[in-house]
């Protein structure tokens, strides 16, 4: 799967994604601190790091690429959206998974059927279930 890196530098260039789902590690969380995972409606996949990385994106500028980021609350155990547009999903120690409502109901039956063991399965293997989902 290739990957496109977003940065403070070309941010710009990525500022009207179609984006269907994205995760976001906060700050201090397990993983890849400050690491934000997005998947657009054409099923390609982009990285921006928030925390980490020569050029990574300022925290201020990660609203260019997630409009919708800017409408989340909550704290490191757990996010919710003030769009009613988006669900979120906690994927456990510090990351959360944010996706439209409108393939949700989908994506849980995926993983209700995958039958995941714990829930490091899922944050290891979401993005795997909404690309799948796209190809449909």
């Amino acid at each position: 799967m290739n990957t496109i890196e977003i940065t403070d530098s070309n941010r710009h260039d990525y500022s009207s994604l179609d984006i269907v789902a994205f995760s976001f590690a906060s700050a201090g969380a397990m993983g890849e601190m400050g690491g934000i995972r997005i998947i657009d409606r054409d099923a390609a996949v982009y990285h921006a790091n928030f925390c980490y990385g020569a050029d990574h994106i300022a925290p201020d500028h990660i609203h260019d690429i997630i409009p919708v980021f800017k409408e989340l609350g909550g704290n490191m155990l757990g996010c919710k959206s003030k769009n009613d547009d988006w669900e979120t999903i906690y994927l456990g120690y510090g990351n959360h998974l944010v996706m439209l409502k409108e393939i949700y109901a989908e994506f849980n039956k995926k993983v209700e059927a995958a039958n995941f063991q714990h829930s490091g399965e899922l944050y290891q293997q979401w993005d795997d279930i909404v690309l799948d989902l796209l190809k449909k």
